[in-house]
């Protein structure tokens, strides 16, 4: 089903493929399939050109935009860039994002304020930033990237990232309350883990492309043991690895017209994460054992 986006023209920040995960490019890639032009942001250059290049060759129009933004200044340089070169905005996806797996009373004022500026100054800044042009476009589409540790807690991530995406999940809604009128949709995309290549099985493989950083996990702290990582994905009811394509197609629906009566809400793409109940062999094996037993004392 074609997502009838031909010729709309999206900002996506982090989309220079550099951070683990790639996901920030495989969201413009997988928008560019669907027709769309883009303007690639991140704070590299040569990955945000190099991005730009493959949606180019690909026969769409797109502009490397690098900026920092966490700065607004340099935001709104952004914005200005993108509008000159493409024409304007329709489709803005707030991508940019960092976590540090830190306890509170080890975390510093300076480590706090990082992730608050990256998962939650940055998306308020172009969000700002674009909706006077979505206003004069007559609509637009606003996309956040949250996550899943903005509704649970996850032991991968520490309380300042899960303060700033639960943070950005409020932003959410009240940007889709303050824009619905002006016909400017505005949504959140909450994955849990994500790799950016297909194929990840066997765990070794899987190890390797981690390694690699090819997951979300900050690669700071390094990858997952083999057998963490076999772990970590047999607890998702869905028994696969969220790839950056599967957030990018959800995405792509929410930038489309088939989205047009969605705002507010926050789309969980996460192999079922935010339901797991941990080691479901376990859980049913506990669970037959209180009926056995129960039963059993009811006889």
């Amino acid at each position: 089903m074609r997502m009838e986006l031909e010729g709309k023209i999206a900002l996506v920040t982090g989309a220079g493929g550099g951070g683990p995960g790639g996901m920030g490019k495989g969201i413009a890639l997988s928008l560019a399939r669907e027709g769309v032009d883009v303007a690639v942001n991140d704070i590299s250059v040569e990955l945000a050109e190099a991005t730009a290049a493959e949606i180019r060759a690909m026969g769409r129009r797109a502009v490397a935009v690098p900026a920092d933004v966490t700065k607004d200044t340099e935001v709104d340089k952004m914005v200005e860039t993108a509008v000159r070169e493409l024409g304007g905005i329709d489709i803005l996806v707030n991508n940019v994002g960092h976590g540090l797996p830190i306890l509170v009373e080890d975390m510093t004022t300076a480590e706090w304020h990082e992730v608050m500026l990256r998962n939650l100054y940055a998306p308020f800044f172009c969000s700002r930033a674009v909706i006077p042009i979505m206003k004069k476009r007559g609509g637009g589409k606003i996309i956040n990237i949250g996550s899943m540790a903005g509704k649970r807690i996850c032991p991968l991530t520490g309380a300042s990232y899960a303060a700033a995406k639960a943070g950005l999940l409020g932003l959410t809604r009240q940007l889709a309350a303050e824009l619905g009128p002006y016909n400017i949709n505005v949504n959140a995309v909450c994955p849990a883990g994500v790799a950016s290549n297909f194929k990840l099985t066997p765990p070794e493989e899987m190890y390797r492309h981690f390694e690699e950083g090819g997951h979300s996990f900050n690669r700071k702290f390094g990858p997952l043991p083999p057998e963490e990582l076999e772990k970590t994905i047999h607890l998702y009811p869905i028994r696969k690895v969220t790839m950056s394509e599967d957030i990018g197609n959800a995405v792509v629906f929410l930038a489309s017209e088939r989205s047009r009566t969605i705002t507010g809400i926050s789309l969980d793409v996460d192999g079922g994460a935010y339901v797991s109940v941990g080691d479901w062999e376990s859980y049913v094996k506990r669970r037959k054992e209180w009926v056995a037993e129960n039963r059993k004392v009811k006889q």
